[in-house]
């Protein structure tokens, strides 16, 4: 019995940080954007490199993706395109770092590689197609 609640707790101490690093994350960046920001950045970056921004934001973004959905929220009332949400929440989801090396053990280190240039290539054109229909 004392080892289990021991492993509960350990595995909870760890949830907690792990959450608390990702709210941290999108908070801090959250607090950068601003409405002259948005709108800087919609004039002064074309869309296809803010689609390729997004995805990289989203690969390096930590914890999972619902700790990013009230960032979202508020780079959308500020004006910034579907496409490029779609983007981000892809790039979180695709492109996921914390695989990588457990890919190369199962698999080699090939594979990991080519899934993360797929992965890169497949949110892009989400982003693009998203862009292109909707926005």
């Amino acid at each position: 019995m004392q080892q289990v609640l021991h492993y509960f707790l350990y595995q909870t101490r760890k949830t907690i940080f792990l959450v608390g690093a990702g709210l941290l994350f999108a908070l801090t960046l959250g607090s950068f954007i601003d409405a002259n920001l948005v709108d800087s950045l919609k004039q002064n970056i074309n869309m296809p490199l803010q689609i390729f921004y997004a995805e990289l934001i989203g690969f390096i973004s930590p914890g999972p993706r619902y700790i990013l959905y009230p960032l979202l929220a508020t780079l959308h009332e500020y004006g910034i395109g579907t496409g490029v949400i779609i983007a981000l929440i892809s790039g979180h989801v695709l492109i996921e770092p914390s695989t990588f090396f457990v890919e190369i053990g199962f698999f080699g280190y090939r594979f990991p590689l080519k899934r993360f240039f797929i992965a890169l290539f497949v949110t892009f054109l989400a982003g693009l197609l998203t862009t292109f229909l909707i926005d």
